[in-house]
């Protein structure tokens, strides 16, 4: 399968055709072909039919978008080209995690979203373990010790600016701030976050400062410890 100038695909015969799928190459689509794709979808999202586009898998990068057209062998499956995304962070936390840390949540692709932490100082987190996801944490200022645990293995480590860890599905793990500013990091979620009850309490190895407030009837008490929370982080940034 190859592509030509006038944005049209030949498909050669089923013998070659075979072994392009089973070698699983993509197909690069250049800026001279992305107009016609365009002309193809119609708007930025729009069904395509397997009658369109016969087991085809490609994706293009330019000028920070990506587009990714995906389809199957199965007669009538649909496939979507999504849109890249921009948002700056939000000033004031959306929520309280289970862990007891503010968040400030970011963009959500397919594949994982991305948030920003943060602990107070003096704050120690509920200890936790998540059910299904994969997180990385990177760190961008404060200082803090966090405490993983997985089966028989644990350590503590110290993380502040630039130290990068992991938490994988099945780690029970608890954090805490040292000195007089927030811990700040950010994350990646893998999948995306799918909801409170992904978090698990463990006991963990500190006194958490927080309780968590999963449950609807608490929403008052929970909104009471968001804005203390707010009105602490103001007053550690004037000192």
């Amino acid at each position: 399968m190859e592509s030509t100038n006038n944005h049209q695909f030949i498909a050669f015969s089923p013998i070659v055709v075979h072994q392009y799928r089973r070698r699983s190459i993509p197909t690069i689509i250049t800026d001279d072909h992305i107009n016609g794709i365009l002309e193809k979808l119609g708007s930025s999202k729009q069904d395509l039919t397997t009658e369109q586009l016969s087991t085809f898998t490609s994706t293009t990068e330019t000028s920070s978008r990506l587009f990714t057209i995906e389809t199957s062998t199965s007669t009538n499956q649909t496939s979507s080209v999504s849109l890249f995304q921009t948002k700056r962070l939000p000033i004031d936390p959306d929520v309280v995690a289970p862990d007891g840390s503010l968040v400030r949540n970011l963009l959500t692709t397919i594949g994982g979203s991305m948030a920003q932490f943060d602990l107070p100082p003096g704050m120690t987190s509920n200890a936790v373990e998540h059910r299904t996801v994969y997180e990385i944490w990177y760190f961008l200022s404060g200082q803090g010790e966090f405490w993983r645990k997985q089966k028989e293995i644990e350590e503590i480590v110290t993380v502040d600016t630039n130290v990068c860890i992991t938490i994988p599905v099945g780690t029970q793990f608890q954090f805490r701030t040292i000195g007089r500013k927030p811990l700040i990091a950010v994350a990646i979620t893998m999948p995306p976050w799918p909801g409170e009850n992904e978090a698990m309490p463990r006991k963990g190895i500190w006194n958490a400062t927080f309780i968590g407030l999963p449950n609807s009837s608490t929403k008052l008490l929970n909104s009471i410890y968001l804005w203390m929370i707010i009105l602490t982080l103001q007053i550690a940034k004037t000192l």
